[in-house]
């Protein structure tokens, strides 16, 4: 494989794809806001200081490059903070000048990381590719624009281009809801959550760099964009038992009744109006705790040949030692 260009290589899953690409020997040009990022310092990694928003600054930066792997992306808030433009100049303008850059340097295979928000928010079934598209949020509208802006100049300038719809990546991280939902039930500050039947799709980032792998060889592709999934969903009840073990305390002697849960996400929707601050449960946070979102990634499973290799139960151990600040405890990376 040619050199290959990662933009979003700051973030975790950028710098979990670069790491992996290194150990396999590929040079890799990383696109940065700071040149200083210990990402640089890797060997075989190569850096370029653009800002994709600025398509004078990104220009060139493919130049030499055989492949992309877009991966920059202003990413959505619990709340969806953040104005439309601001999503639109992130996600689909960058988009928009990566995607000039390859064709005005000859690259030809573009993997674009994009988002089951595509889908809407959440599902009543398992979805896959056949449904189509119908976003309800900024974040979730700018991804669908540049899902389209990649297939367009697929067929318009014959790129070997693909978009992966993701649902949320846990794994080694500070950054998102999984670390806060540890630290909340470490300190006793997470609700005992009562036996729900509602499942959620998640993906461990190695699998995510697994199937990233596989895009960059696979020959075509026979689809536009593929979901992209750990082989099972989740029950959330599950996910909070498996972490409460992992963090050593003893399964829970009782269970908060739906009823009261709703009762107190209501109560923290007032006590936030009048106060302005954060509650610490709103019935905003309790509909995406409690809610389906349920995706397949078959497709992908069945045409390149995609097999998830960690599930979240198995990666307890990692998360609960990172969050200890301890070594991790696999090492191992089956990709």
């Amino acid at each position: 494989m040619s050199k290959v260009l990662v933009t979003g290589a700051a973030g975790f899953l950028g710098a979990s794809l670069v790491e992996k690409l290194c150990r396999l020997g590929h040079h890799v040009r990383v696109v940065l806001h700071d040149s200083q990022h210990p990402i640089s310092q890797l060997g075989n990694v190569e850096t370029v200081v653009a800002d994709i928003r600025d398509a004078t600054s990104v220009q060139d930066i493919a130049d030499g490059c055989g492949a992309i792997v877009h991966l920059a992306a202003k990413v959505h808030a619990l709340d969806d903070s953040g104005e439309e433009q601001d999503y639109e100049a992130v996600n689909v303008d960058g988009t928009k000048h990566i995607l000039d850059a390859a064709v005005r340097s000859g690259v030809n295979r573009i993997v674009f990381a994009s988002s089951v928000k595509v889908f809407g928010e959440e599902t009543r079934e398992c979805v896959d590719e056949t449904q189509a598209p119908h976003p309800k949020t900024a974040y979730g509208r700018s991804k669908w624009l540049a899902e389209q802006l990649v297939s367009e100049y697929a067929v318009r300038h014959g790129l070997t281009a693909v978009s992966l719809r993701l649902p949320m990546i846990y794994g080694a991280t500070k950054k998102g809801n999984l670390y806060r939902m540890i630290e909340a039930i470490d300190h006793g500050r997470f609700p005992i959550l009562p036996r729900l039947s509602a499942v959620r799709s998640l993906l461990h980032v190695e699998n995510f760099v697994r199937a990233v792998l596989l895009c960059l060889r696979a020959p075509c592709f026979q689809r536009a964009a593929y979901v992209v999934a750990d082989s099972e969903p989740y029950r959330v009840t599950d996910l909070y038992d498996w972490l409460r073990a992992g963090l050593g305390k003893a399964p829970p002697q009782w269970r908060v009744p739906l009823w009261m849960l709703k009762s107190g996400a209501r109560c923290g929707d007032v006590l936030q109006a009048i106060s302005g601050s954060p509650a610490p449960l709103t019935t905003q946070q309790l509909t995406k705790l409690i809610g389906c979102a349920w995706y397949s990634s078959a497709a992908i499973t069945h045409e390149l040949g995609y097999q998830a290799a960690y599930s979240f139960e198995q990666a307890v151990p990692d998360l609960i030692a990172f969050y200890r600040g301890a070594p991790r405890l696999d090492s191992r990376r089956p990709c």
